[in-house]
């Protein structure tokens, strides 16, 4: 009967399909309130939507962990159709939150750059690149020198790019790829030219000119124009630009629930002690699992668990008729078992058991035992019930 009864129990819940709909929540760029000040939410996937004026075309979510930099977090995007002027925007936050933390939200609006804006950002980058490599430039009589090697000035060109652009978008949200192959080999010209035919290198040199300088400052110029035609194509006219943002420091998530899955089955011990050959006997039981890991960050940690519980049948006993019992008048397992399709446990461990002998005699042993249960999740009543 019991047999039967776990067999149903799984072919119903196996059979189960598994839906759940996607959260949505709600930022009003007016009053600047976020899920109505409620906590947002964590370990699943949500949607955060909001109104926008006609001409914003594209929305960028950057959360992280508040005790964190952006490196840990992560960057979603929300574009306008293209052709099609929106006034709403819905952004899905698809890398699930950590319940009970403070994460920083940014939101950053964007509309479509104008000429005269990009023109702007990108002679103001190029002046600070041409700054830079004056500050790290010194001429000798063997050639020009940077303070810094290659690999170093080409990471320092990327940030000056990064921080001076910090309010300019591609409409699909990609960053600057890098400097191409060409500015490095413009950067490692500089080691092949050699000063002491400067004067016959440089143009425009005069007799009482330093030529040293004259052909110095015309190898830079040339670097800084191919830096400057690169960052040119990248800053290109369908840039978009920030025109406002809402910033939310330390903004809690809620607190899930609280869930200790208990386990329903049925298990074979094995027994072979004092006995002439292995035989098994079986049993109903009941017991908790207590997984590993946290299903939402580490599913195959989660579906593994330290499980333990109890035997619940009285009337087991060995092929010389001797009951079988444990510590607690019946049998106590502890062991491993692994989740499958989220509602079947396999259990494998030891059984703490008792031989009650013919002959008055009560001999202790613990016993391998295998198992498989349908698997409930109890809510322990703290936090919010999902």
């Amino acid at each position: 009967m019991m047999k039967n009864l776990l067999f149903l129990l799984l072919l119903l819940f196996g059979s189960m399909p598994l839906q759940a709909q996607i959260e949505t929540i709600n930022l009003d760029i007016v009053t600047g309130k976020l899920n109505g000040t409620n906590p947002i939410p964590a370990e699943k996937e949500f949607y955060i939507q909001g109104s926008i004026p006609e001409k914003i075309e594209m929305v960028k979510l950057t959360i992280y962990p508040s005790k964190k930099t952006e490196k840990a977090g992560y960057s979603y995007f929300w574009k306008s159709p293209f052709g099609y002027k929106e006034l709403s925007y819905q952004v899905l936050v698809s890398n699930p939150l950590r319940s009970s933390q403070n994460y920083y939200l940014e939101f950053g609006f964007y509309q479509k750059a104008g000429k005269d804006q990009i023109d702007e950002v990108t002679r103001l980058i190029s002046q600070n690149i041409e700054s830079y490599l004056s500050t790290i430039t010194t001429i000798k009589r063997g050639g020009i020198k940077f303070s810094e090697s290659n690999e170093v000035i080409l990471s320092n060109l990327e940030q000056i790019l990064e921080k001076g652009s910090y309010y300019f978008e591609l409409p699909n949200g990609e960053k600057f790829p890098g400097f191409s192959d060409i500015s490095r080999a413009k950067l490692e010209q500089r080691e092949k030219l050699k000063m002491g035919k400067a004067k016959y290198n440089a143009t425009q040199v005069g007799e009482n000119d330093n030529a040293r300088a004259i052909y110095a400052a015309q190898y830079l110029a040339e670097l800084n124009e191919i830096l400057t035609a690169e960052i040119a194509q990248y800053l290109s006219p369908n840039m978009l630009v920030r025109v406002d943002e809402k910033i939310f420091r330390n903004y809690p998530t809620e607190k899930t629930a609280n869930l200790i899955p208990i386990n329903i089955g049925y298990g074979a011990i094995s027994l072979s002690k004092g006995l002439p050959d292995q035989e098994f006997t079986h049993s109903p039981y009941v017991g908790f699992s207590f997984p590993l890991g946290n299903r939402t960050f580490a599913r195959f940690m989660n579906n593994l668990s330290i499980s333990s519980g109890v035997f619940i049948s009285g009337n087991m006993e060995n092929a010389l008729n001797e009951r079988i019992s444990g510590p607690i008048d019946r049998p106590i397992y502890v062991g491993l078992g692994y989740n499958f399709f989220r509602v079947i446990r396999l259990n494998a461990g030891g059984t703490f058991i008792t031989t009650e002998q013919l002959g008055g005699m009560n001999v202790d042993s613990f016993q391998p035992f295998v198992g498989l249960s349908a698997e409930f999740n109890l809510w322990l009543g703290f936090g919010k019930k999902k």
